[in-house]
């Protein structure tokens, strides 16, 4: 258990940001520090022998999707490869070390327990944020948002910041003002880094908090640690409608959907939906912001498919779709598509569909395997997240977030763990999935969403 201790801070360090509200702690390149004492402890934990040294299914696929990734920076803006080879290094390293140095159901369970105590952490925030009074935010505009600071003046609208005592030359919005210095944007909870997004921060708390909440709850028989988990459940769904994320609901329902499908099977999915309703009613954007919201997005798409036509091959180059376009992709697929060519995109959805094979045929082999209850606890809350995630990727440029490669990792951890009981667990991807995921992904590169973008006025 090595390894567990470096994953675990380089977790919190990645997503809950301590640096940020803790000056003190920018003096030490903690990233770096806790990056190379996970990969140690992996490496003690080999020596030891207490993890072997397999690699999952997915690894091959993710060393080589990440070294397109480098490939193209280098291919087209040469000058920023080190930093881009760093940050897939940091990517890889999160996923690697999670995926290869977790081979127990303790220590699964350990880790499993930090990544649901980090999102909570950052749901408790976001729901205080959605609570609290609102002040004056001031600072330059950058992409229709203020990036300020609050300056402690109470308003209820944009315009009661232009007062005597508002700075000259400072943009103003009336935000939700939060811990930490969070603020809300247009009234929509948020939190900081990778989870600025309010769409990113309910794709963290529901696929890393809620769902994992609902998977301790199933496991643990104490009434104070079930108590918990549901209270856990609620704050998530209540942070989730004051993100006014029309995904996020939809990503509560999935959770739902998945455990209700587990249970009563392909039949529960129409009353699952019906009553699912009634929360997508509750919540979400609409009215003109919302429409104009969707018309960039698809204005963000046909941009980028754009660019892979000037590129085929070599796309951008990873993390340049901003250098060409004033809007990030808002959506993955179409983000690697852009910026990694053909080959990146293709490797991204052989690093999805064999994720989610593994989980499936890990689930269906389980089945007829007693005392495999843990394992499928887990296998069940994992297909909830990534139906979660399947479903926001398509409007969220998630491709480098540290939480899709968190999870890519847990599902190989959890694909290492069966095997440490049963060696004879193996899932590949085979010739005909590469056949199927090659010619999809032509159908909607050459097909689908050039039709979809005519029909919206795009193209």
């Amino acid at each position: 258990m090595f390894a567990i201790p470096g994953i675990a801070a380089l977790t919190i360090f990645i997503l809950a940001r301590p640096q940020e509200f803790f000056p003190l702690l920018q003096r030490v390149p903690f990233l770096h520090l806790f990056t190379a004492l996970a990969v140690l402890g992996w490496v003690i934990d080999v020596r030891l022998r207490r993890t072997q040294p397999v690699g999952t299914p997915v690894l091959p696929w993710a060393i080589a999707f990440l070294g397109w990734a480098i490939l193209t920076v280098a291919a087209v803006v040469p000058d920023l490869m080190i930093g881009k080879t760093i940050e897939m290094v940091i990517l890889f390293a999160l996923y690697g070390t999670i995926a290869h140095g977790i081979q127990k159901w303790r220590t699964f369970q350990v880790y499993a327990a930090v990544l649901m105590s980090v999102m909570m952490f950052i749901a408790l925030v976001c729901f205080h944020q959605g609570r609290s009074e609102k002040q004056c935010v001031g600072g330059q505009e950058l992409d229709g948002e203020v990036a300020g600071k609050p300056d402690g003046r109470p308003c209820e609208t944009n315009e009661t910041c232009y007062g005597a005592d508002g700075e000259p030359g400072l943009e103003y919005r009336c935000e939700y003002v939060g811990l930490f210095g969070t603020y809300s944007q247009e009234e929509r909870v948020r939190y900081r880094g990778d989870m600025q997004d309010p769409n990113e921060v309910c794709i963290a708390i529901v696929a890393g908090g809620m769902s994992l909440l609902i998977a301790f709850l199933r496991r643990k028989k104490n009434p104070l640690v079930q108590f918990a988990c549901v209270g856990g459940t609620i704050i998530v769904i209540l942070t989730v409608l004051a993100t006014q994320s029309r995904g996020g609901l939809v990503g509560v329902a999935l959770v739902f959907g998945i455990y209700m499908y587990r249970r009563f099977g392909i039949w529960s999915i129409v009353p699952a939906i019906a009553a699912a309703m009634p929360l997508l009613l509750l919540g979400g954007r609409s009215g003109e912001k919302a429409d104009m919201s969707t018309q960039l997005r698809y204005e963000a798409w046909a941009t980028g498919l754009r660019m892979w036509k000037s590129s085929p091959i070599f796309g951008v180059g990873a993390g340049q779709f901003n250098e060409h376009h004033f809007l990030t992709a808002h959506n993955s697929f179409v983000l690697t598509l852009a910026e990694m060519g053909l080959p990146g995109m293709v490797l991204f959805i052989c690093l999805i569909y064999l994720t989610i094979k593994s989980l499936i045929v890990g689930l269906r082999e389980l089945a007829k395997v007693p005392g495999s209850q843990v394992a499928q606890v887990w296998g069940w809350a994992l297909l909830a997240s990534w139906a979660v995630i399947l479903f926001q990727i398509n409007t969220l440029s998630y491709a480098y977030k540290s939480v899709l490669w968190i999870f890519f990792g847990l599902v190989g951890a959890w694909a290492g763990c069966i095997r440490t009981h049963h060696p004879g667990f193996s899932v590949k991807l085979t010739w005909r999935d590469l056949l199927i995921i090659v010619t999809g992904s032509l159908i909607y590169v050459l097909v689908f969403l050039p039709i979809f973008l005519k029909a919206k006025g795009e193209m």
